[in-house]
């Protein structure tokens, strides 16, 4: 089945026009690695292509090839030349952040959904999505496994550097058996494993720690749900000089603490919103309906949801005001 949807997949880039690859309305790790293996790809196959992110990547992630291309400006879906647009690591259309972009296109493009998220809605014309994969990089793994198509060391760092962040580095329960043995075959094709240890894992400032300083000194039990929670507001990154973005390994390290059957971090973002990132290593706890009743989705072990407003003190702790 894989090998099927594969080769469609493959067929209808090559057959593209111009594709527009799609990493999701906030960019991690594993979606940003995710579009530049397939930029690398579609480079050496001389399809034209172009990356849009609501945001911009991460800096961290600027090291990946061709990450640095990212555009915001929604300009570009207004090119008559694209027609086709991969979406990564993204469970719907409205979480990819172009549900609204794609009707007002001059042509309907071909959508093609890639991911791993076991909330996806299977929105593509052409979907490989496998839930059990550890990020959508080992998808993208197996779609160029499945095509013949050669694993050279650019592409290998590429995908070596979503399972790694997906994986928090090999330390939480997507670390499966095949996450380790594609590790393994990445190292061999030239991976370069120092380079992304330290552009996301050993890169942490004496700020951002101070940051993450105050999000740990908020840090509470809530009985109710049996749950840590803890949280910043926007006021807090602009004190530090610091975006949102460059805090989303909190809920990571939260994860590692022993009390509360899951953790929630919650952060005000620029624009209005407030984000949340569930994480958990209980088994018989599944995160991912937690934020699907938000609105968001994700997996069993980790999710997230994003909702309008902004967060509120009060003396059982912090709430979400909607505006």
């Amino acid at each position: 089945m894989i090998t099927e949807i594969a080769q469609q997949i493959a067929a209808k880039l090559r057959q593209a026009r111009r594709v527009l690859l799609i990493p999701g309305t906030h960019p991690d790790g594993d979606s940003i690695s995710s579009t530049s293996a397939m930029f690398l790809y579609l480079k050496m196959h001389g399809v034209p292509a172009s990356i849009f992110s609501a945001i911009n990547p991460p800096e961290s992630l600027l090291f990946l090839p061709h990450a640095d291309e990212s555009r915001t400006d929604t300009a570009i879906f207004h090119d008559e030349t694209i027609d086709t647009i991969v979406v990564f690591d993204a469970g719907d259309l409205r979480y990819a952040g172009i549900a609204d972009k794609i009707p007002l296109m001059p042509r309907r493009p071909v959508i093609i959904n890639i991911d791993h998220h076991a909330s996806n809605e299977n929105f593509g014309d052409l979907n490989l999505v496998i839930k059990d994969a550890a990020a959508t990089t080992e998808v993208l793994y197996n779609f160029f496994r499945a095509i013949n198509h050669p694993i050279h060391e650019d592409l290998a760092t590429c995908l070596l550097t979503g399972l790694m962040t997906d994986t928090d580095h090999f330390s939480n329960s997507a670390t499966t058996a095949s996450a380790m043995a594609m590790a393994s075959d990445l190292l061999v094709r030239g991976a370069r494993l120092h380079v992304i240890r330290k552009n996301t894992q050993n890169n942490k400032s004496v700020t951002l720690l101070k940051l993450w300083g105050i999000a740990l000194a908020r840090l509470y039990y809530q009985p109710g749900a049996d749950a840590v929670i803890t949280y910043l507001f926007q006021k807090d990154y602009e004190s530090y000089g610091m975006t949102s973005q460059e805090v989303e390994g909190i809920s990571d390290f939260m994860n590692k603490l022993g009390e509360g059957r899951y953790v929630l971090f919650l952060k005000e973002t620029p624009d209005g919103q407030v984000k949340g990132s569930f994480r958990t290593t209980h088994d018989d706890v599944d995160v991912a309906k937690l934020a699907l009743r938000l609105g968001g989705g994700g997996h069993k072990k980790a999710a997230g949801f994003t909702v309008p407003g902004r967060l509120e003190e009060t003396d059982r702790g912090v709430k979400i005001v909607q505006k």
